[in-house]
């Protein structure tokens, strides 16, 4: 007898409740691990486009700098050469600004994202919402910028628990995964209530340039 066959009769001898424990714990790890290779792609994605918009803004932040800078002294000293150089800044301003909305678009907007989950939800047969939660808009610091500062970028995070059995909670998010918007996984548990239902909690965060509460 193999050691495949040796398994299959322990596993018929044991009690119903041992049988459903051992089950649940395969499938946590076999979500554990269809999750990660799905969703790494998405993090690596979104970590990149958080990174381009941050150095956006603090390009635009250092060129409105230097411009009010360089008006102060075209207000002392009259110089054709300063006009130059403001004029050239507020040209590379016009043109950050473009790339900044152009980054922005690849994220989804806080409101935009929760009226996209809910409807998303509520077209995903045998998956029942459990809670939804928003946190308060939290700015985000750039390097340079002070406490002062005004924020030029906005954390949004939202927390969705979701019930289901596994197909479905995964099919789910793999439908999440083919939005054209970049979406943040802050945070991701997997547990089962009662086989074969399970219990899935999403941290999400997006980033926006506007400080919009997320009204449930």
């Amino acid at each position: 007898m193999n050691q495949w066959q040796q398994l299959s009769e322990r596993f018929s001898q044991l009690q119903p409740r041992e049988k459903g424990l051992i089950a649940a714990a395969v499938l946590f790890l076999t979500l554990w691990l269809a999750l990660n290779y799905l969703l790494e792609p998405s993090w690596q994605a979104t970590k990149k486009q958080q990174l381009q918009q941050r150095q956006l803004q603090q390009q635009l932040a250092d060129v409105q700098q230097q411009t009010v800078q360089f008006k102060a002294q075209l207000g002392v000293d009259q110089d054709a050469g300063y006009r130059q150089q403001i004029a050239d800044l507020q040209q590379q301003q016009q043109q950050l600004n473009a790339q900044i909305r152009q980054s922005a678009s690849h994220f989804i907007g806080a409101e935009q994202m929760l009226s996209l989950l809910q409807n998303m939800l509520a077209s995903s047969e045998g998956v029942q919402i459990k809670r939804l939660a928003s946190a308060p808009a939290e700015p985000v610091k750039l390097e340079g910028q002070t406490a002062e500062d005004a924020a030029l970028l906005y954390q949004h995070k939202l927390t969705l628990v979701m019930t289901g059995n596994y197909a479905r909670l995964y099919q789910v998010l793999t439908r999440m995964e083919q939005l054209p918007w970049l979406i943040n996984w802050a945070g991701l548990q997997y547990q089962v209530e009662q086989y074969p239902e399970g219990e899935l909690s999403l941290e999400l965060i997006t980033v926006s340039e506007h400080e919009d509460i997320i009204r449930l």
